[in-house]
């Protein structure tokens, strides 16, 4: 189990409150935000996640708020802003993912080589996504939303399962 620590001064992280602040304009729900660590793998939060699959029994909402591809050096900023090859591979194989319901593909994204890495540099916009894949239930319908590439190299594609 997580080492859990709280901080109810630091305020919440742009990832939270900007997904929140449109779906809950007057703040009026408890909020507890979760940090990501980012030197556990994918496999980690993933099972983590399976950990805290009992909120959703309570009515708990989980958003996991990321990116499903973030590679913020090779963003477009004018001209052609036409997604590069592997942003739209890398976003296509998670979408293939979730529709298969095929977790380990995702929580492996290393093995994908440079498709991966083009895709997340870093893993602290993508670890978040493991989070709601880990609570997934079989018996869960899902829907895509937010689906478009933007300045060629990232991908806020987002997934709602219910």
């Amino acid at each position: 189990m997580a080492k859990i620590l709280k901080d109810s001064d630091y305020g919440l992280d742009h990832g939270a409150w900007s997904v929140l602040m449109n779906m809950y304009p007057n703040a009026n729900i408890p909020v507890y935000q979760m940090s990501v660590d980012i030197t556990k793998s994918a496999d980690y939060h993933f099972n983590l996640a399976k950990e805290l699959s009992f909120l959703r029994n309570r009515g708990v909402i989980v958003i996991g708020s990321g990116n499903v591809v973030h590679n913020l050096r090779k963003v477009k900023l004018r001209g052609e802003q036409q997604p590069y090859d592997w942003a739209l591979e890398f976003d296509e194989i998670v979408k293939k993912s979730i529709e298969n319901d095929t977790p380990s593909t995702l929580t492996e994204y290393e093995k994908l080589g440079e498709i991966g890495y083009s895709a997340h540099p870093t893993n602290d916009h993508f670890l978040p996504l493991f989070y709601t894949l880990g609570l997934r239930e079989k018996s869960d319908k899902y829907e895509f939303f937010n689906d478009k590439i933007d300045m060629g190299s990232i991908s806020m594609r987002s997934v709602i399962f219910y």
